[in-house]
């Protein structure tokens, strides 16, 4: 049959060709594109459960993070020390407002307070002096407590998630036993338990050192949420990722907290419409998460469908698992997204070969005559006539294969004078280097003429008498040598790669040099610049071009709050934690001297339009911004925030609406402790 084949005309030879070639490649095409729109699909829903999951850890830290915070205003703002002092605890009457009743459930980010479910106040010695939510637990020693314990220990706050026996937690607020009532549930598929019901309750605990004017310790405060029955973390975690979205009248995604294996905090629901609090996670995954340790991430069927799910590990104050964080999406979509794509592959396919055979048939009566027409134009090339054109037949299928071969041709004769412009490009290219090489050898070799001009000019300046006209033309002088020398050392910091390291570091330079980098944009145009820079601040330690990042970023984020123009004031001053050296201070400051005894403060701020109040808890949270689409990623915040954090340091902003924006950096100064009095060094520039 293959000996018949190939006796026959080229034509049919053709479109025989063209028919088994097509057929082969739609059939490899079609596994391939099966394969891979398979693997492409699912490999998008991974990543989507994984940064699903990495976003519920964020607001999971942030939840813990908010009630630390809490407990220390509260610490700050309530007469503590005189309480203890005099053992009179009336005047703490009103923490008694902060604690929620058994039934109530929390709204996450829409009060300026937290309802806690555990507010108390203890003695050195761990005695319980006062107790919000029962009176009656006074006098009990709570050092079982090891987040109490630490902080007493170290004088530093401490904050974490704890397991708590149930007595211990009725005994702190006895309206928490129904929330405590958590019957365990048990499956075919879940781990083996001879509970019948729970021994512990899981609590975001957090507790504030409490210090007395000479800097000795008398106590702390504690303050917890149970998270049992408690359904406010999770439900903020689906609304933040999900947007209650469904897709075929099933919920798009879930979240929960689990204590152990146990589920004590979800939004899943059972077939009776009901929160699935009790239920008890299955063996595979509870070995891998709370035995193991390891994140876990595959499908699991939830209520009455499959749904790619992530677990990663909740851990205590001693790095031991407690239990596992749970965010999960419907598989459905997925499978439904992977089903019609290859069904709309197969139909292209199938299309495209029928379509590859006509076409054959059509070229296999052509196919012949242009074979000889380009026999005939590639002998005529042979010969050395570069000039020769094939004709562009416009009812010809082959006027691509034409205009290629003219393009060949043409190509052929331009070859030497692309080589030519290459060549030039390449040189160019490495003259570029090469003066990329000699640029900061140049600028540091000009710092020597200049320093001898100003030294020279000095010298007359200082020889010339006072009435001398020549005194002001010496004057411009000096001044346009000064900005020559700090242009050239601009270029030289700015040139210089970052080294990455922690190094000392004069926070009023890393400032300046920050502000040339931007003060002459068009951005800055019309916005006053107003430094207040201390002198004589000590060093911090920090890597120089992270925290230019921060800076910058604040600064561009300021003029675009003044698009119609404004005042940045940027100022700097050190803040001590010893009473010799003590001024009024803000609550943020008393914070950060508990980290460090003296603080460099950074203040920028701007009359800009301001961030309303709503939106001021979320800005350094990622993917958050409140520009105009387009306009920012709503990351630059939160990368400040972790640079920051880094550096051992504190973030904070305080903002009106109208009335501007104005952000607070706090860097721990580097030294023993014994700095000279700072001045303050004013500059405005237009």
């Amino acid at each position: 049959m293959l000996r018949d084949i190939f006796r026959e005309k080229l034509q049919k030879r053709l479109v025989l060709g063209f028919l088994v070639a097509t057929c082969l490649t739609g059939l490899v095409a079609t596994l391939v594109g099966i394969k891979i729109i398979s693997d492409s699909t699912m490999n998008e829903a991974q990543r989507k459960v994984q940064q699903d999951i990495n976003t519920a850890k964020l607001v999971y830290g942030y939840s813990l993070e908010r009630l630390a915070f809490h407990v220390s205003s509260v610490a700050f703002q309530s007469p503590l020390i005189e309480a203890i002092s005099s053992g009179n605890m009336s005047s703490l009457e009103d923490l008694k407002n902060l604690i929620r009743s058994g039934g109530q459930t929390r709204s996450e980010g829409k009060t300026p307070f937290i309802p806690l479910d555990m507010l108390s106040l203890v003695d050195a010695e761990g005695t319980v002096l006062y107790c919000a939510s029962n009176p009656a637990a006074r006098g009990d020693n709570v050092l079982w407590d090891a987040v109490i314990r630490r902080c007493l220990e170290d004088g530093a706050p401490q904050s974490s998630t704890e397991l708590i026996p149930l007595e211990r937690i009725k005994r702190e607020n006895p309206l928490l036993s129904e929330r405590l009532a958590i019957p365990v549930i048990k499956t075919p598929q879940s781990i083996e338990t001879s509970r019948e019901r729970l021994s512990e309750g899981m609590v975001l605990r957090a507790a504030f050192p409490v210090f007395d004017g000479q800097g000795a310790l008398r106590g702390a405060l504690a303050g917890g949420i149970l998270l049992n029955s408690d359904y406010a973390m999770v439900d903020k975690i689906k609304e933040t990722l999900y947007h209650d979205e469904k897709y075929r009248n099933l919920d798009m995604g879930f979240a929960t907290i689990f204590q152990g294996g146990v589920r004590i905090s979800t939004n899943v629901l059972t077939e009776t419409a009901e929160r699935a609090i009790g239920t008890v996670v299955s063996k595979e995954v509870y070995e891998q998460v709370v035995s193991q340790g390891k994140d876990w991430v595959g499908r699991a069927f939830v209520v009455n469908d499959w749904y790619l799910s992530s677990y990663v590990p909740i851990c205590n104050s001693d790095n031991a698992i407690i239990g596992m964080l749970y965010v999960g999406i419907l598989e459905k979509k997925y499978r439904d997204m992977r089903v019609n794509a290859l069904w709309i592959f197969l139909g292209i396919t199938t299309l495209g070969m029928v379509v590859a055979f006509i076409i054959s048939f059509r070229m296999g009566q052509t196919i012949i005559e242009r074979i000889r027409i380009l026999k005939q134009a590639t002998e005529t090339i042979a010969t050395g006539d570069l000039g020769y054109r094939l004709p562009c037949s416009k009812s010809s299928d082959f006027g691509m294969l034409d205009e290629a071969f003219n393009d060949m041709v043409i190509s052929l004769r331009d070859r030497d004078e692309r080589l030519r412009k290459a060549n030039q490009q390449i040189t160019q290219t490495e003259r570029l280097v090469s003066l990329g090489q000699i640029a900061a050898g140049v600028a540091h070799e000009m710092n020597n003429p200049l320093g001898g001009i100003l030294l020279y000019s000095n010298l007359i300046l200082e020889e010339l008498p006072e009435s001398s006209p020549a005194r002001e033309n010496l004057n411009k002088i000096i001044y346009q040598t000064n900005r020559c020398r700090e242009i050239v050392q601009n270029l030289l910091d700015f040139a210089r790669t970052p080294s990455g390291e922690m190094v000392p570091l004069d926070i009023n330079e890393v400032l300046m040099t920050s502000l040339s980098l931007v003060r002459d944009q068009s951005m800055f145009h019309g916005i006053e610049i107003e430094t207040v820079l201390a002198e004589g601040l000590p060093r911090v330690n920090g890597d120089r071009s992270r925290l230019e990042q921060v800076f910058l970023n604040l600064f561009i984020n300021a003029s675009d709050s003044m698009s119609e123009g404004g005042r940045l004031t940027v100022a700097t001053k050190l803040i001590s934690r010893f009473p010799s050296d003590r001024q009024e201070e803000t609550e943020m400051e008393r914070i950060c001297l508990l980290a460090s005894p003296h603080t460099v403060k950074i203040t920028i701020s701007d009359t800009g339009k301001g961030i309303d109040k709503a939106y001021l808890s979320h800005i350094f949270e990622p993917f958050f911004t409140t520009k105009d689409p387009g306009k920012g990623t709503g990351l630059g915040l939160s990368i400040a925030y972790g640079i920051v954090r880094k550096h051992d340091g504190f973030i904070d902003v305080e903002s009106e609406p109208g009335q501007g924006t104005t952000f607070f950096v706090f860097l721990p100064a580097k030294g023993d402790g014994t700095f000279p009095r700072t001045q303050i060094r004013e500059d405005t520039v237009g």
